[in-house]
């Protein structure tokens, strides 16, 4: 096979200012570029002059930078809004009675707080000419690119409930700063003119980011699957916009995307979604190489998590531990551990392929993922398997992409059209059996086999599970079960909410004007939360909006809308009183409202995107955050409506804990997804006291209708547990992934995810048990 390669050479370099958009300079500056090489500049002088050369900083008539010269506030955000190249002409005046229209930099100013990238010293005052501090350096920052992401590492001057902890942390993140070699951050101290541009053009070059030497040891396996926001789902589509196939990537320098070749082989558009929710559009192809299975893509505008680090096949050893993430079968983000099995060297006329071997499970959709070291590196892309081996490309070929992309900006990077790439011919599946595209189709479990499923592609142990399985189009976020209907309640991937019959098959929907996050039934009522802008940590409380629809789950109309001031992430209800947790604000509100009038009646603190769960007393509240190490769980008592401050539980990092909770219809026990068990009791001595362990992490549970016993779902299995002992009892094999189960008159409901036999595309299963 004749080698094909591939690269996108730019040699026209974007110019992101022209002269005539440039304000003029105050008294004494001029717009000096690189050819003065500014003599002033000994330290971050590569920095300052590709900013100079980009347009960004300007020096001083005489040909100086003044490096050392404190740099104000409205300096530094003119040098971030010629940067990102916005329109900055009209901004909304910020009402700064000390930053006037026609003042130097007023648009930029103005227009970045409009974009609420930076806030006055005051409501009414910007203190434009004040010397900016390191911690407000990373404050507009981490604002002006929508940076995300946080450090394992902490300085010793940034407590976590200091206000620029999560912004110093983000920048930390991606390698912006290291700080100083005492361990200090010094936030309270004052930024010049050098430091600043230093710390800008790490963020906009990779090729600037300092070295940084490992002093936290090796990373745990938790900490290695915090690196999933770095991870992302590529979906593929047809000119037609259908979903044609997913796969995996992760974001390297640059804010470029890495992935196999064959995941974006055959298509007209691409997207990356995060494991946030957060869906970017990819601008297209940067480079390529067909042969070795690799590309590199590049999103419409940055994603803002941090580039992952490559380590090259030299230094990868036989026998390490090894941590592969990936969407195998649209499960994204799943993590598998293994070890480095073997370094191989795959060779043919074409020349020689670097790959790794490795015991980490590779399957349909990990494709593209990155296969870490346990220094957090990332050793290996997740390639292909054969006969049950799995193989990793070297990261070397990804590097090899990159190296001729040394010097430029996100915005000079060009691409090539999806539609323009070779296309990767698959040889078909044998006897494949085609599965409409919409509505239902049902599989009936008899005799332990599934009808439409040939004998060989069941598992021998467990048993499958029996009982009658239909399939739906529609991938859902979050399912509730009508308590006396066949009936379910989902919100879909697209914000509708959808009514489920499951044995007459009828279907109903209800879209919004606003996509629809979180389901509630309470009171013969659906409480439903909409959005009206993404979760973000920086999306303060001031600020936050969303609404809250109550739903006759009859007739699927809306009996009442409620417009809220706060981000809604979760919600409960008890009687006569809605609770909605925020999901954006970073430590920010649980509110409740009147059901009848929307009036809001209290709120207490919690962290953002907190997960509640409504106690069956209706006397409290638990909730469990999402974004914390270690996870935290906490507790709020209700009274009518009014929350009281919560307490947290008595343990910090003993016990593993995932985020997601369910509590025992009795009322005795809060089930956390990681398997621990704990007690739910009113008293503060024994609530949230830790119970057991049942011995495997799952994605939700059910439980019986006579109460003795409960079951979990796990990758592809249910099992059975005794609510006396909590012993395993029974295990039945699932062919997918269980999210939802519920007890219908005295069966179980499961709603889940597979690809159909078949089918090359997720649905989802409603698996009504004998």
């Amino acid at each position: 096979m004749k080698r094909r390669y591939r690269f996108l050479i730019s040699f026209l370099f974007l110019v992101t200012l022209v002269l005539s958009s440039i304000p003029a300079m105050p008294a004494g500056v001029e717009q000096v570029k690189a050819a003065t090489k500014f003599p002033d500049v000994t330290s971050f002088r590569n920095e300052i002059l590709f900013l100079n050369n980009t347009g960004v900083i300007y020096g001083y008539k005489n040909g100086d930078f003044r490096p050392n010269d404190p740099i104000n506030r409205s300096q530094a955000v003119i040098m971030i809004m010629r940067e990102l190249g916005l329109d900055t002409k009209n901004p909304v005046n910020p009402g700064f009675k000390d930053f006037k229209p026609g003042d130097f930099g007023y648009n930029e100013v103005a227009k970045a707080a409009e974009l609420n990238i930076i806030t006055g010293v005051t409501r009414d005052t910007f203190n434009p000419n004040g010397k900016l501090t390191r911690g407000q350096m990373a404050i507009i920052l981490a604002k002006a690119y929508n940076l995300k992401g946080n450090s394992r590492y902490h300085f010793k001057d940034v407590g976590i409930k200091s206000v620029v902890y999560p912004y110093v942390s983000t920048i930390t993140a991606h390698n912006i700063t290291t700080g100083y070699s005492d361990g200090t951050f010094r936030p309270n101290g004052i930024m010049t003119r050098a430091q600043f541009s230093a710390f800008m053009a790490r963020f906009l070059n990779d090729d600037f980011k300092p070295m940084i030497a490992n002093n936290l040891g090796m990373y745990t396996i938790e900490e290695i699957a915090q690196n999933e926001l770095s991870v992302v789902a590529i979906e593929l589509y047809d000119e037609n916009d259908e979903l044609i196939s997913q796969g995996s990537g992760f974001v390297v320098a640059n804010q470029l995307i890495a992935t196999n070749f064959h995941v974006i082989s055959g298509g007209a558009k691409a997207k990356a979604v995060l494991s946030t929710g957060e869906r970017f559009d990819l601008e297209g192809v940067v480079g390529y190489d067909d042969y070795l299975d690799v590309a590199l893509l590049k999103p419409v505008v940055r994603t803002g998590v941090p580039p992952l680090t490559l380590a090259s096949h030299d230094h990868v050893r036989k026998g390490e531990w090894a941590v592969a993430i990936g969407s195998p079968l649209g499960m994204q983000n799943s993590i598998s551990e293994g070890i480095v099995s073997n370094k191989q060297v795959f060779e043919d006329e074409a020349g020689p392929v670097k790959v790794i071997q490795t015991t980490a499970n590779i399957t349909f959709g990990s494709s593209g993922g990155p296969l870490f070291n346990m220094n957090g590196e990332v050793i290996g892309m997740n390639s292909f398997g054969i006969e049950g081996l799995n193989f990793a490309l070297a990261t070397d070929y990804i590097t090899n992409l990159l190296n001729p992309l040394k010097g430029k900006t996100f915005q000079e990077i060009n691409t090539l059209d999806f539609a323009s790439m070779p296309t990767i011919e698959f040889p078909d599946e044998e006897n494949p059996e085609e599965v409409p595209n919409e509505g239902w189709q049902e599989d009936v479990i008899e005799g332990g086999l599934i009808e439409n499923l040939p004998p060989e592609a069941l598992p021998s142990k467990p048993e499958p599970l029996q009982g009658t399985k239909s399939y739906l189009t529609d991938l859902f976020i979050d399912v509730v079960h009508d308590p006396e209907l066949p009936v379910l309640y989902g919100i879909n991937e697209n914000g509708e909410l959808l009514s489920m019959n499951y044995i007459t098959k009828k279907i109903s929907r209800l879209p919004f004007s606003y996509p629809a996050e979180s389901i509630f039934y309470a009171n013969g009522e659906l409480y439903v939360t909409l959005l009206k802008g993404q979760h973000s940590s920086y999306w303060w409380e001031e600020t936050q909006e969303g609404s809250v629809a109550i739903v006759d789950p009859t007739s699927l109309k809306v009996k009442k809308m409620f417009n809220i001031a706060i981000d809604p992430y979760d919600i409960v209800a008890d009687d006569n009183h809605f609770y909605v947790s925020s999901g954006s604000g970073q430590w920010t509100y649980l509110q409740s409202y009147n059901r009848e009038t929307g009036a809001q009646v209290s709120s207490a603190g919690i962290r953002q995107q907190s997960q509640l769960e409504m106690h069956p007393s209706k006397t409290r509240i638990y909730a469990i955050d999402s974004d914390s190490s270690p996870r935290d769980m906490e507790v709020f008592n209700i009274n009518n409506g009014v929350i009281s401050v919560g307490y947290d539980s008595p343990y910090h990092g003993d016990y593993e804990m995932d985020e997601w909770m369910f509590i025992s219809p009795d009322g005795r026990y809060i089930f956390n997804a990681a398997g621990t068990v704990f007690r739910a009791t009113a008293l503060k001595e024994t609530n949230m006291q830790y119970v057991t362990d049942i011995g495997t992490p799952f994605y939700t549970i059910g439980f019986s209708e006579d109460g003795t016993e409960f079951y979990v779902t796990t990758e592809d299995q249910l099992i059975t547990y005794s609510y006396d002992t909590f012993q395993p009892i029974a295990t039945h094999a699932l062919n997918g992934a269980g999210y939802f189960t519920f007890n219908h008159k005295g069966k179980l409901i499961i709603v889940g995810e597979e690809v159909p036999a078949g089918s090359k595309v997720l649905k989802t299963f409603i698996l009504e048990t004998e």
